[in-house]
């Protein structure tokens, strides 16, 4: 992988980063990135509400998506409205993969 590519990739992580800050406030969030398949993402306030999103590799590393277009997608798509809507354990997948 480039560094161009690298970047694009850690720049799109950290808009999806802090758009779990905001829409899911009191909750730790944690990571884990699976390159080249995907990166999923934790938000956790108890053991009993815990949310999931895997965000496939193809929609981190799409150059023509921006961070002002990811920023965009999260809200236009409701992902955490989405995430909510999953059952607990249950990952929403946002991107193609």
């Amino acid at each position: 992988m480039s560094n161009a590519n690298d970047s694009h990739v850690e720049a799109t992580v950290e808009v999806i980063r802090e758009y779990l800050r905001i829409q899911f406030k009191g909750f730790g969030l944690t990571e884990t990135p699976d390159a080249p398949s995907s990166h999923t993402f934790t938000v956790t306030k108890s053991a009993d509400e815990q949310y999931h999103l895997k965000v496939y590799w193809s929609q981190l590393s799409d150059q023509s998506q921006t961070p002002e277009r990811t920023q965009q997608r999260l809200a236009a798509d409701d992902v955490a409205g989405r995430m909510k809507g999953k059952s607990q354990g249950e990952y929403f997948p946002w991107g193609k993969h």
